[in-house]
This record gives C-alpha cells, sequence and structure tokens, in this order.
C-alpha cells in the first residue's frame, strides 16, 4: 500500500480523508473518482499529474466503461462497516490505482460482495482491488483483498503494469 503516513502531513490538526464514509452517498457509477483516496488524487495533483491519473482509471481501470455492480457492493459494504464501527480509515491509500482508501478492522467481522463472504480479523487491512489487479490473481475474482499489508513508496498506474489495456481490446 502507498502509505503516505496522511496523518502526519500538513497541519497539527490534519485529518485523514477517505474515498468512502459512513454517510457517503450512494456512488455514481459513471464518477471515475469513487474509488481514489481523496489525499491520493490531491498528490497527483500537486505533481501536475491528475490528468494522468484520471485517464489511467477511465481507461484502465474502469475500461471505458462504468463501475461494476461487485465494484459499488464493495463501497455499500464499505459504508454498513463504518456505520457499524468495525472498520477505520487506516491513514493511507492502496500504492495501485485508483489508489483506494484502506481500511483497518477494529474487530472481527465480514462483508458480502456478490453472494461470496470476505472474513477479516481485528487488525486486517481491507482495501479495494480494480480489474486489473483480478485479472493478476485469478484466484479471487472478487473487488475486495483482505490482508496485513505493509508501507510503500512504489506508487503504480495500472496503465504500467504488463497487462495493461485488457480491458480496452489490448494485449492478451
Amino acid at each position: 500500500m502507498y502509505n503516505l503516513l496522511k496523518s502526519l502531513l500538513g497541519t497539527p490538526d490534519f485529518i485523514s480523508r477517505a474515498d468512502t464514509t459512513a454517510d457517503s452517498p450512494d456512488p455514481d457509477p459513471n464518477d471515475v473518482w469513487a474509488f481514489t483516496d481523496p489525499d491520493a488524487r490531491d498528490e497527483y495533483a500537486r505533481d501536475g499529474k491528475q490528468k494522468r491519473l484520471e485517464q489511467d482509471i477511465r481507461f484502465e481501470v474502469m475500461r471505458g466503461s462504468e463501475w461494476q455492480a461487485d465494484e459499488l457492493e464493495f463501497k455499500s459494504e464499505i459504508r454498513r462497516l463504518l456505520r457499524e464501527g468495525v472498520i477505520r480509515d487506516k491513514g493511507a491509500y492502496w500504492f495501485r490505482s485508483p489508489h483506494p482508501t484502506v481500511y483497518r478492522a477494529k474487530r472481527d467481522g465480514s462483508l458480502a460482495v456478490a453472494g461470496k463472504t470476505y472474513r477479516f480479523r481485528a487488525g486486517d487491512d481491507i482495501v479495494f482491488q480494480c480489474r486489473m489487479e483480478r485479472d493478476e490473481r485469478r484466484e479471487d475474482a472478487g473487488p475486495v483483498l483482505v490482508a496485513r499489508l505493509q508501507p510503500t513508496k512504489n506508487a503504480r498506474l495500472c496503465g504500467d503494469m504488463s497487462g495493461a489495456m485488457k480491458g480496452m481490446g489490448g494485449m492478451e
């Protein structure tokens, strides 16, 4: 996960922001930023690379379409878990585009997406997995990763991955 130690940046009253909150509205299936941590988006903007990130999300992550039903269901489950106090914003975002917020489990629980139940334990991290990552991990086609993640500074766009453009009729 690309961890900018968000809580240490800015002023002493800096507040980490997340792509989903307990009171977030239902996501727009066409909103390119629906799964992007606001701090990741700001980082790209500061570096003059926000347009490149937007194009990567639109054409590599979303594959020129809209967010899929299972992806939107993931967001609904994250909202539910936040409302119930089961998870919290970890203060970091995933290293791969679209750079979603990483959530930390405060206690054991589960979420269900597309008919599959994902169980987690207190201390586990939960993060959205884009279609490109799911293509690489054929054993689990769901948009959910539950793991104990370690910080990295190697942010990557999906277009930089070896299988880029699979969803747009490119290389197989």
